[in-house]
């Protein structure tokens, strides 16, 4: 007998109807089944809300006023525990100034005479225009003084009296130690004026600060004329315009250096007139705008200073004056004979 063979395709798809009705037996039945499962209300699992009654409102409030209550008595008592704090910080305070001053009076006179205790070594820093020993002497130090008896600020008052020192300050280096250091002025210029017992130094601040003394240093421009002003402003603002062309001339510019101003002359109408070391004439700045008249002069001297047919045209010169007019300068030449 022949079987026939069923081909492979019509083999697969039986196959796959096979399953797909498989499936669908299962679907159906799963679906059965839970369908008959109860249903779950939100009241039966405790889920829902309930409301709260009218004392359970209030014993809620009660709380809450209570748990306010005791807060704030924390925060008062927080308070309390703090004044009372500082109070005993005072006090302790208190108590302590009130040894160290019953303390350390009897240890002064108990220890103030002790060898261990006096000054052996005295270091004075700063010293230009003066000298260490003559400071010592000013300021009434010695190596007799007990370093729990001096007093520092007394002796750096003496030192500030000093002519010569602008500031001091003293420091005890224990156990024998004691270490000075000073400020002194700088002088700027010197100034002359009738009446007075020599010339006198001015600092960069127009401030007169000391008398020249024999074998003190002289190198400095000397300011005059100011002899023939009554008030004090006036002479003020002359010497500020004084100290104002010092500055510049600071700059030591080659053709107008600071070294080279010997004199600066304010006239009886308050005219500045300069002259210089090496070339006496001269020369007319005027009044007001000194800044701009310095930076002019200092072109003018450049080209006065060139040689021509041997000899610099400076040589020949009489007077110059700046303020001849407005961005003008006038130079005069000496004549022949």
């Amino acid at each position: 007998m022949n079987v026939k063979k069923q081909p492979l395709f019509e083999k697969i798809s039986e196959l796959l109807k096979k399953v797909a009705a498989r499936s669908e037996e299962s679907s159906s039945f799963l679906a059965q089944k839970f369908s008959k499962q109860p249903r779950y209300k939100g009241s039966s699992l405790g889920t829902g809300t309930r409301k709260m009654s009218f004392l359970e409102k209030l014993k809620r409030k009660r709380e809450e006023k209570k748990q306010q209550k005791r807060t704030q008595v924390t925060g008062w008592n927080t308070g309390k525990s703090k004044l009372r704090s500082i109070r005993t910080l005072f006090v302790v305070g208190v108590i302590l100034s009130a040894l160290f001053v019953l303390v350390t009076g009897p240890m002064q006179k108990l220890y103030g005479g002790a060898k261990y205790f006096r000054i052996q070594e005295i270091e004075i820093n700063g010293c230009v225009m003066t000298n260490p020993t003559s400071l010592r002497k000013f300021a009434d130090i010695s190596y007799e003084m007990n370093m729990l008896t001096i007093d520092p600020e007394a002796i750096q008052n003496r030192l500030e009296e000093h002519p010569w020192i602008s500031t001091a300050g003293i420091r005890r280096i224990w156990p024998d130690g004691l270490t000075i250091s000073i400020s002194e002025f700088r002088p700027k210029a010197l100034i002359a004026q009738e009446g007075k017992d020599g010339l006198e130094y001015l600092d960069r601040k127009g401030n007169i600060f000391a008398t020249v003394t024999p074998g003190q240093e002289m190198d400095f421009p000397v300011i005059t004329g100011l002899d023939t002003f009554d008030t004090e402003t006036e002479k003020k603002e002359l010497l500020e315009t004084a100290i104002s062309f010092l500055k510049l001339a600071g700059r030591n510019n080659p053709n107008l250096p600071a070294q080279n101003v010997s004199e600066i002359h304010f006239s009886s109408e308050g005219e500045l007139v300069l002259y210089l070391v090496e070339h006496p004439f001269p020369i007319y700045l005027g009044k007001g705008e000194i800044k701009r008249k310095y930076y002019q002069l200092r072109k003018v001297l450049e080209v006065l200073y060139r040689k021509k047919q041997g000899d610099a045209i400076i040589d020949k010169v009489a007077y110059i004056r700046m303020d001849y007019q407005k961005n003008k300068v006038l130079v005069a030449q000496r004549h022949a004979g």
